[in-house]
């Protein structure tokens, strides 16, 4: 069951994310441009696009949504002017360049869907000297929480679930990100600017944060909350901050800390963050003020200890390591052999079901196999 066009209902439901792309876009696109909608999804911001003036959108999508794409472009009557480019942004071209490159792989605290790596890489390829960005920055911004009940997330497994010992699995929830629903009165103190990522410029490198945190009110500290601030245009911008009234229907992060600490009103929580997205880590250094008889107190925290790995796995990207393909990885290549344009796919599937028969118990077994090899793979040439 697939369940991607309800998500994508979700995100045109929105309407305060389709309400700011469709004023950015209004105030960025020109009559005559040509737009790259990276991403496109069914294609909502390339619609925008061509309202705006756009004379050609690229609107680019990896999944087989792009075809509803296709037939939603058609159903307004712009298949003349939208083409949708199936396939992944990295691996594609265009034929012309772009004046504008428009995208909303932001995520949740505004690095972890992409969006820099992805712009990082079409800027260079597809964008015209002096073309613009939507976004063109993108804020972090953090707060302190006091949030009992996700902080429960990280202590359930200090429990014994079913009568079973689980603390071994505390350590790696600690170390997670947990995107989550805040509420305004989670907050124990005001949100704080961060960093800033100029897109226009922005590259794959670290990005380090250091912030302090005021608290406003007694409470106990749990974590931080972290979530974005979108520039998309000069005059428009998109967040889904909780203390937003115009925020966007998007969940934020907590960052939690493992212990809670009683603070006050005053206290300053000094964070350092080291961010490298395109791997997925987020490391969190978080310190917390003593009192007259605690010292102050740091933990270190980061989502490569919070990530389930196994020493196997981990010996695999030993330079040294000799890797030898499994009966699975050869009839793969197999099917890759064999895809050499003159093959009919029912060719194909015989022959790999031919020499894989102790893999495949029959030959549908092996064409949905090949289907699936294919399908990811193969081209019209």
């Amino acid at each position: 069951m697939s369940r991607a066009i309800d998500e994508h209902r979700r995100y045109l439901r929105d309407r305060a994310r389709v309400d700011a792309f469709e004023r950015a876009i209004r105030e960025v696109v020109q009559s005559g441009d040509v737009v790259v909608d990276l991403a496109s999804g069914t294609g909502i911001l390339g619609l925008l696009a061509c309202r705006a003036g756009a004379r050609r959108v690229y609107a680019i999508e990896s999944t087989p949504i792009a075809r509803l794409a296709s037939e939603i472009a058609a159903a307004n009557g712009w298949s003349d002017r939208i083409t949708v480019v199936r396939g992944i942004a990295a691996q594609v071209t265009i034929p012309e360049p772009a004046d504008v490159i428009v995208s909303d792989q932001i995520g949740w605290f505004g690095v972890e869907a992409g969006v820099r790596a992805l712009i990082a890489d079409t800027r260079s390829r597809f964008l015209r000297p002096g073309g613009r960005l939507i976004p063109a920055a993108i804020d972090l911004v953090l707060a302190p929480l006091e949030v009992p009940t996700l902080f429960g997330r990280v202590t359930f497994w200090s429990g014994s679930p079913a009568g079973f010992d689980f603390a071994p699995a505390r350590r790696i929830a600690g170390h997670t990100g947990y995107p989550a629903r805040l509420r305004p009165e989670q907050l124990l103190g005001p949100p704080h600017h961060a960093h800033t990522i100029d897109l226009a410029s922005a590259r794959l490198d670290l990005i380090r944060v250091n912030a302090r945190l005021t608290c406003a009110r007694a409470g106990v500290l749990h974590g931080v909350g972290g979530w974005f601030g979108a520039q998309l245009s000069p005059s428009v911008r998109m967040t889904n901050s909780p203390v937003a009234p115009d925020r966007i229907a998007r969940r934020q992060v907590y960052f939690p800390i493992p212990d809670p600490v009683p603070v006050r009103p005053g206290d300053s929580i000094d964070v350092s963050m080291r961010l490298m997205p395109e791997e997925g880590i987020i490391t969190w250094d978080v310190t917390v003020p003593g009192t007259v008889s605690d010292a102050a107190r740091t933990f270190h925290q980061s989502t490569l200890q919070g990530m389930l790995m196994d020493p196997a796995d981990l010996r695999r990207t030993d330079p040294e390591y000799r890797p030898a393909l499994t009966p699975r990885g050869a009839a793969r290549l197999s099917v890759l052999t064999l895809c050499d344009g003159r093959r009919r796919l029912h060719d194909i599937e015989a022959g790999v079901y031919d020499r894989h028969r102790d893999l495949f118990a029959s030959a549908a077994e092996a064409a949905e196999f090949v289907a699936e090899v294919v399908t990811r793979y193969s081209t019209d040439g």
